[in-house]
Order: C-alpha cells, then structure tokens, then sequence
C-alpha cells in the first residue's frame, strides 16, 4: 500500500465481485449506474504502457466475464471504460495506481430491489453528476446478483 495512493486506500474498502491473480473487480458506492465497478490492478503500476503482455491478456479476460455477468444479471446494452486517474496528480508526490471505472448502460429502465434505475443519457456521454449512493443491503444484493450471473 502507497501512503499517498487513493486507489490503495479504498480498495479494501469496496465490495469485491471477482478476482484474479493480477486484477480485483469491486462494485463502486455510486450506484448511478447499476453495476458500476471499478477493475484495479493488484500491483502498484502508475502508467498503461509498463503493464506487462500477461496483465493485458488477463484484463481482457476479466472485461468479458463482468460485462458477461452484467448483461446477465441487469440485461445492460453497453458499457463505458475509462481510465483517468486525474486524483493521482492532485497532491505530491502523486501515486498513480491503474484502474478502470466501468458504467454498464441502459436503453430502458431497470427494476431491482424495488428500485428504478434509468440511463437518461444513454447513447451519449455518461452524465458525471448522475449519482446514487446505495445502502450496504442494496449493494450486497446487487454484487450477489453479478455474483450469481458470472462464469469462468
């Protein structure tokens, strides 16, 4: 753990869906997009370029079995990557620490839990101001849901 890395303090901290040797899937606090996720690399690398071919490899893997388990548990049509890590540079020494956000997006609304989930921008940029901040009940069913939809 970095002293001066944000990702390396809220990793713990978040609900793990999956993992595999080189990356953790964890399911985000804001749930303005249900499923939304954060895929983090286990080792502290600062930069795209110095992750090895293997890293690539297995986080093309780890892409395809959320995306999988996404569209399977909430029929999601699409998702945004990104991969920013802006914060890192807000303090010195920065500690940049690779991860993606990931907003599975939705033509029409979802019902979960008794809740509504709509995606009024969908087709378009994600709206950055779009938050929801779920209860930990909401967010442990929503990751059971993923859970129980993922395969190897």
């Amino acid at each position: 753990m970095f002293d001066n890395c944000e990702v390396c303090k809220v990793l713990p901290q978040n609900n793990p869906i999956f993992e595999t040797d080189k990356w953790v899937a964890t399911l985000a606090f804001d749930q303005g997009y249900l499923g939304r996720a954060y895929i983090t690399l286990k080792e502290h690398k600062g930069d795209l370029k110095d992750l090895s071919e293997e890293e690539w490899l297995e986080f093309s893997k780890v892409l395809k079995k959320y995306e999988a388990g996404v569209r399977k548990a909430f029929n999601a049509e699409m998702f945004n990557w990104t991969c920013l890590m802006n914060n890192a540079y807000q303090t010195q020494p920065s500690q940049p620490h690779i991860h993606w956000h990931v907003r599975p997006r939705y033509s029409t609304e979802i019902e979960f839990k008794g809740k509504t989930y709509s995606d009024p921008e969908f087709a378009h940029h994600y709206d950055r101001n779009q938050k929801n901040l779920v209860n930990s009940g909401v967010l442990d069913a929503i990751n059971e849901e993923i859970k129980s939809c993922l395969s190897d």
